[in-house]
């Protein structure tokens, strides 16, 4: 039988001021961040009731992590996330474990690996995987006393360019990162989001970390598609993200939380590369290789077998999921879940809802 549930609020200091108001109907004068939508331990999702009311129980009673294998958010950033890698599962799965033998240092949240997918819902920045190697290279070479760094990067050795970046950073090359954006020759984008970082981080040492990475704009609807062991860090927008049930984030910079820089090197996947995904509103979102499937419909009913995991999210106007002879009304920042084995639904959209399907058996 579907469920419906509403999110839970992550007030993360990046967040923007009341960014999540929309779906929350809550006002804070405060930064909101990230608004989660699954069972994971750190924010399980309330049940509500056929009245629209809390009923005391949340997801995470009537589903484990392993049942539920997708978390969705919304995201709200007004300035940079961390500059941030989320190990594949084995890495986990070890890490994990031997934190919990030691009861050493807290690095990882849970064993599961991290995949994510970023929609667009405005205009969205990101640093997402590698710059290309010449044109990384010359920006730190423009950066003073970035030589070393620089041909590290041309040579191809990564990890030896973050850790050299790493020992490099000062207020004063923090701040010279915009004009040696423009000396390399890059584009007015790139400027921007070095002159972001530079603002609103002059004393992080990870800031020297994003000229290794490349910045992307994505338009309404486009999206973003992070395998595991891929660098990236969201610069500013709001978004629909779609990822497995994790939330495991080891950090390099552009922080106040934790940073690990041996761990986030090791969970590095070198050749991996970001997939840049094109699309408007009401076109399917089907990465390769990705455990889900993501629609975000505008207006019409879509059809939702059975068969897979499924939630149904209402970002904007209104929604009714009709299942086992139900019809459950949604309202914005509410979402329908629908566990594998219960039957087809169909979702009757007038305004924007996402609807996102794992593929794993």
């Amino acid at each position: 039988m579907a469920l419906i549930v509403r999110g839970v609020i992550k007030d993360y200091d990046w967040g923007i001021v009341d960014g999540l108001a929309p779906w929350t109907g809550v006002s804070s004068g405060s930064p909101q961040a990230e608004l989660w939508f699954g069972v994971h331990p750190g924010g399980p999702a309330p049940l509500l009731g056929d009245d629209g009311s809390e009923t005391g129980e949340h997801l995470g009673d009537r589903f484990d992590i392993e049942a539920i294998p997708l978390l969705v958010k919304i995201l709200a950033a007004a300035r940079p996330l961390s500059v941030q890698v989320h190990p594949r599962r084995a890495v986990a799965e070890a890490g994990y474990a031997a934190q919990q033998e030691s009861g050493s240092r807290r690095v990882y949240s849970d064993p599961f690996e991290k995949t994510e997918l970023l929609v667009a819902l405005d205009s969205f920045d990101a640093f997402a995987g590698w710059r290309n190697p010449d044109a990384a290279s010359a920006m730190l070479a423009a950066v003073p006393g970035g030589q070393a760094a620089a041909d590290l990067v041309r040579l191809g050795k990564v990890e030896e360019a973050i850790r050299c970046v790493l020992g490099l950073s000062s207020p004063e090359r923090i701040a010279h990162l915009p004009a040696a954006a423009r000396q390399a020759g890059l584009t007015p984008l790139d400027v921007e989001a070095y002159q972001t970082v530079a603002d609103a981080y002059p004393d992080d040492a990870g800031a020297l970390i994003t000229p290794l990475l490349d910045v992307v704009r994505l338009d309404i609807g486009e999206a973003v598609y992070l395998p595991a062991g891929v660098p990236h860090s969201y610069i500013r927008g709001t978004g629909l993200e779609v990822m497995t049930s994790s939330d495991n984030v080891v950090r390099l910079g552009l922080t106040s939380k934790p940073v690990f820089v041996d761990e986030a090197i090791a969970a590095l996947v070198p050749d991996l590369r970001p997939q840049i995904v094109r699309t408007r509103h009401g076109e399917i979102i089907w990465p390769v290789h990705a455990p889900f499937v993501v629609r975000v419909l505008q207006s019409g009913i879509e059809r939702i077998p059975a068969g897979a995991y499924r939630i149904v999210l209402l970002i904007e106007g209104t929604a009714v999921v009709d299942t086992d002879g139900a019809a459950l009304t949604l309202r914005p920042g509410t979402a329908a879940v629908l566990a594998p084995e219960d039957l087809d639904a169909f979702v009757h959209a007038d305004g924007l809802v996402a609807v996102v399907q794992s593929t794993q058996r």
